[in-house]
């Protein structure tokens, strides 16, 4: 009776999961090691290697994912679960993520090497989701190269720091390179965590996200930090044409709400959701919620 018992909750918790989480629930674990194994393109004319992930599926255009400051490629972990048997899917790492080189390029540079990149794996047309940093280089992929992207979502992102090329990082940006220096890789990452989400309470969430974090180098901060800082999207964003949906957090406290206004109002086309009781990572603290976004505005 008492096998019987404890067998009866353990399915009753996974049917919870799997309401919860939109999918037949894994450990982070698990869904980490799922993932695709990375690839190398060596951009010649910008003279970097970029790291990517490419799961493929059928003949239709791929979603192409680009990551925040805070992850790299593996932070899609639960999209390229999820999608699985229904879309293609490609992350890429930005310059000094993942296994990709370190670089002082700005935004509109990463956009054409993110552009010969997809070339060169013969993807013509590809969806794009951006998050933060990556939402900010979504911006500009989708308005440089608007025939490459046929529709995009923004997610948890803003127009840029707008300040002059040549300013020393920023406060916040010097900081987190001390720490870096300072704190182990398990230190650096949870701090990075408990700072960007002070209010998340699922210990899973958290792991998976620190452990992506932990990946963070010098190099990282300050490749991605002086692309945002210097970046400026407001001229790019009136040849943004195609549909866009803008994805806020209800709880995020990194992008304000004054930041993502001024995004808002220079692309009026765009459609505009704000996922409730979740922070700055949507896409994995409630993936049920993001997935189905992504999927149907994408259908």
């Amino acid at each position: 009776i008492l096998i019987i018992s404890f067998t009866f909750f353990k399915l009753i918790h996974r049917v919870i999961l799997i309401l919860i989480f939109g999918v037949s629930h894994l450990h982070f674990t698990e869904i980490i090691n799922q993932l695709p194994q990375l690839k190398i393109f060596k951009d010649n004319t910008y003279n970097i290697q970029i790291s990517y992930r490419y799961q493929k599926f059928n003949e239709e255009i791929p979603i192409l994912f680009l990551h925040g400051f805070n992850g790299n490629s593996k932070s899609w972990a639960y999209q390229f679960h999820y999608f699985k048997g229904r879309r293609s899917v490609i992350a890429i790492d930005a310059p000094g993520f993942g296994q990709s080189d370190s670089s002082d390029l700005d935004m509109l540079s990463i956009s054409n090497v993110v552009y010969n990149l997809l070339k060169s794996i013969d993807v013509t047309k590809c969806d794009l989701v951006g998050h933060s940093m990556g939402g900010m280089l979504a911006q500009i992929v989708a308005s440089k190269h608007s025939k490459l992207i046929n529709k995009v979502i923004l997610s948890c992102t803003h127009k840029g720091y707008a300040m002059p090329v040549g300013s020393s990082l920023r406060d916040p940006y010097k900081l987190r390179l001390e720490e870096r220096k300072q704190m182990s890789n398990k230190e650096f990452g949870q701090l990075r965590i408990q700072k960007m989400l002070p209010e998340l309470k699922n210990p899973e969430i958290f792991n998976f996200l620190s452990l992506i974090s932990e990946e963070i180098t010098e190099g990282s901060i300050k490749s991605g930090g002086m692309a945002m800082q210097t970046l400026d999207t407001t001229d790019y964003l009136s040849n943004l044409k195609q549909d866009c949906l803008i994805l806020k957090g209800s709880k995020d406290i990194v992008v304000s709400k004054e930041r993502s206004y001024q995004l808002e109002n220079l692309l009026r086309h765009a459609k505009i959701k704000e996922i409730p009781n979740v922070g700055h990572a949507p896409y994995c603290e409630d993936t049920k919620t993001f997935n189905a976004e992504v999927e149907n505005f994408f259908q």
